[in-house]
């Protein structure tokens, strides 16, 4: 093989990108999409895990935090009921003697 064809690097707009990404998202598969917008499955892999990283952890850390305001709603609420148990326990014990 010669080395008279020089490869020309392919740009890509942001636009192509998320749109190939988004299709992959949506269930297509990321072999056939490479094989169909003509680029190679290992770019689109690292495209892939490009958007994760910026729209994923935005994502999770929002839903972390709902999560968290839960949680700590729930754990006061149950750390209340815990202590109007203990009074009316220890006011059942009094009364019983």
């Amino acid at each position: 093989m010669t080395m008279s064809k020089k490869s020309v690097r392919r740009k890509f707009t942001p636009e192509f990108r998320e749109q190939a990404v988004k299709r992959v998202l949506a269930g297509h598969k990321a072999a056939v999409v490479a094989r169909e917008l003509d680029i190679g499955e290992s770019l689109l892999h690292n495209w892939l895990a490009r958007y994760r990283l910026r729209n994923g952890a935005a994502a999770l850390q929002a839903e972390q935090a709902a999560e968290l305001t839960r949680l700590k709603r729930l754990l006061a609420q149950r750390e209340e009921e815990v202590a109007i148990l203990k009074k009316a326990a220890a006011y059942f014990a009094r009364e019983s003697r």
